[in-house]
């Protein structure tokens, strides 16, 4: 490092710098001194090419001596004014950071208020502004994408952000807590613990877990290895401790795979997945806060955000997102891949079943939605089983099963963010 750092190179570099342009000065000026005297001619040098062509020792053109000398000037004067030579910073004091510090102050400036707006608002309701979200990607494709990619869906060891499985949690302050401090999930290795019989044998239990394929006899074995060595982290039942950022192991979704080999590595070998803060490289300016509330506000929205059971969550709604229209109409919403109904699903029916309940003429239809992501012929079934489950409860409710309708959608992709699609109409007809 001693050679970059050294004061010599700044002066070597300014030295050889003005030597070039004095000396092709000099060079030019020696060339150039001598006219012709009046009637003289141009001396014919002795070789000539093809017969035809010859060579004069003729003075080099003025015009094309100004443009040398103009550039040499130019030269000296781009030297004086900005940093060129060394150390020396110019007269007008200009640098590439400088530069960069006064590119993002107009920045600042312009989207300040634009920014502000968002700020005043919380962040499931950011999660729904369209220009929001616009300016969320933007941030994502930024920092975030070299690793869950430009759709979010994540890569090996990097988690899918749009399935709603979350391993510290999706809601919006954990999510806006993992942007900015980072996490650090550690598996640590037990190989030389337990040995490779035993690891063979948790590893076909962490398979059963979740219904794989798998060696029932070594599995038998692995639960007791399991609830001794790895229950206090993913718990006696599998299902994860999102405090310590410990999967569920029983809801088919791996981050580095499923397969016996690969975790049968993990357990051996062990997991140090990384998430780095991103409150440097999301910068010092005045903007970091609003960046990060935005950034959040995307990440939440792209499908597997949480809401908080103190705040309503009107781009990812596990219940009804806003008040209907009219009592005779209700969305209920449903969790990825799931068609049971929650008791906010439930709540949000309640008014159908009251109004059902009051005017005994009146008939319900019933019509189910997924979002756009897996399988078209397994998300319509999903989508169709979700009505099941909307006119199961109207039927326990008291509502005869020959006032309710089912009425398949010419589109069952429902419209809006993920969140939104994955949700059953009912209306009184």
């Amino acid at each position: 490092m001693s050679d970059f750092t050294s004061g010599f190179w700044p002066i070597y570099i300014s030295v050889l710098t003005l030597a070039s342009i004095v000396g092709t000065w000099v060079f030019l000026k020696s060339q150039t001194t001598r006219k012709f005297a009046p009637g003289e001619k141009a001396e014919l040098m002795e070789h000539t090419w093809d017969g035809d062509l010859q060579d004069f020792n003729n003075p080099l053109p003025r015009w094309w001596l100004g443009l040398f000398y103009g550039t040499m000037i130019f030269a000296l004067g781009y030297l004086a004014l900005w940093p060129g030579l060394g150390n020396y910073a110019g007269m007008l004091k200009w640098t590439s950071i400088g530069e960069y510090e006064a590119e993002v102050k107009a920045a600042e400036a312009k989207f300040q208020p634009v920014y502000a707006g968002f700020m005043k608002q919380d962040i499931a309701t950011v999660a729904a502004d369209p220009n929001a979200r616009a300016i969320g990607k933007h941030l994502f494709l930024t920092y975030c994408s070299q690793c869950h990619g430009s759709d979010a869906t994540g890569a090996k060891g990097f988690p899918n952000l749009t399935d709603g499985d979350w391993l510290y949690g999706g809601d919006p302050d954990t999510i806006v807590a993992t942007i900015t401090n980072g996490r650090n999930g550690v598996m640590p290795p037990w190989g030389q613990v337990l040995g490779a019989e035993k690891v063979r044998q948790v590893a076909n239990y962490v398979l059963s877990l979740s219904g794989r394929k798998h060696d029932a006899t070594l599995a038998a074995a692995g639960k007791t290895v399991f609830a001794e060595n790895c229950a206090a982290c993913h718990m006696p039942d599998g299902t994860g401790m999102k405090a310590l950022g410990a999967p569920n192991l029983t809801d088919k979704v791996w981050l580095y795979g499923g397969s016996e080999a690969t975790i049968i590595e993990t357990i051996s070998k062990g997991r140090n997945g990384v998430m780095p803060a991103l409150t440097q490289t999301l910068g010092t300016t005045s903007n970091k806060d609003a960046k990060l509330h935005l950034l959040a506000a995307y990440v939440y929205g792209l499908g597997g955000g949480v809401a908080n059971t103190a705040e309503p969550a009107p781009a990812a709604p596990a219940a009804e997102a806003a008040a209907p229209a009219s009592p005779q109409a209700a969305k209920m919403y449903f969790d990825t891949g799931k068609a049971e109904m929650s008791a906010e699903a439930t709540a949000a029916l309640q008014p159908i079943i009251d109004f059902a309940k009051a005017n005994p003429d009146a008939r319900i239809a019933i019509s189910g939605y997924h979002d756009a992501t897996g399988s078209a012929a397994a998300n319509a079934e999903l989508a169709k089983n979700r009505a099941k489950a909307v006119r199961d409860a109207l039927t326990a409710a008291g509502i005869a099963e020959d006032r309710i309708e089912l009425r398949k959608p010419e589109v069952t992709t429902g419209e809006g963010g993920p969140a939104e699609a994955r949700r059953v109409e009912a209306s009184i007809i």
